[in-house]
This record gives C-alpha cells, structure tokens and sequence, in this order.
C-alpha cells in the first residue's frame, strides 16, 4: 500500500482533530500534532486556573528553558525558585487540580504543563532524575505575561 503524505498549514491556535485520535495515539510519523488548543489558553490559564505558587513553579521552568534550554529536572526548578526540592515537587502535584479543573471545563490538557523528555542518572543528584520541558512556546509566552 503507498504511503500519501499531506501537510496543512494550521494558524496558530487553530483547534486540530486527526480522525478523532489524541496526540499521543498519533503514530509518530504523523508528526507534532496537537488535537486541541484552546486560543489565549496559556494567559487565560496563567491568570484564571494557576495559584501563586504555580505561577511561581512554571514562571521558574520558563526561565530556566529560555535561558539555557529544555532539558530540566525539577530540583533545577526548585533552586531556581529558591525552594526545597519538596516544596517545588508538592507545588508541582497541587497544580494538576488546576489542570484538572481546565479539562473540565475546556476539555483540552491544561496549556501550561511539564512535559517529560526522558528518565535518565544525574550525577549531581546521585540518582535518576526526570528531564521536563514546557510544551512548545509556552515558555516565551510565560515571559510576556
């Protein structure tokens, strides 16, 4: 069977299903395909849905991957925010009701999330850490709020 290759440009903040699949169903052939986006979501959900700490948390993790890149863990976070590791890891558990919340209401995931890259040894920590990442361009849109 051939393969039939079709690329469509999507304004930014367009809404796209593919066959009523979620993203992560996607093959990854099909490329970066969000399913749903809610336009002005990351201010909307940086004002409305996120307490102080949790702007805290993500403003910490925007300025990290702005200034030196994806790739952090959440202790980088935490020393970033001047924190304990704990106190930026139940931060970070007490922003999923606010992402729980937002897909309740909007039925999309939450704009402003950790996203994981990978699980790999830190040599600093003298463990396995989790490597996050902010979904693509919310980091600049958190350091224009």
């Amino acid at each position: 069977m051939p393969t039939i290759t079709i690329t469509i440009d999507v304004p930014e903040g367009a809404a796209v299903d593919v066959g009523g699949l979620p993203a992560e169903e996607l093959s990854p052939e099909a490329g970066t395909v969000q399913t749903k986006m809610v336009p002005g979501g990351v201010e909307r959900y940086w004002r409305g849905y996120l307490s102080d700490n949790g702007r805290e948390l993500y403003g910490a993790a925007a300025a990290i991957e702005r200034e030196i890149g994806i790739g952090y863990t959440l202790a980088d976070i935490a020393e970033r925010m001047g924190r304990k590791y704990a106190s930026a890891q139940s931060i970070h558990r007490t922003t999923g009701r606010s992402a729980r919340k937002w897909k309740d209401d909007t039925g999309t995931e939450a704009p402003i999330r950790l996203e994981w890259i990978e699980y790999e040894w830190d040599e600093s920590e003298g463990g396995m850490r989790t490597q996050y990442r902010l979904p693509e361009g919310v980091a600049d849109e958190i350091g224009e709020l």
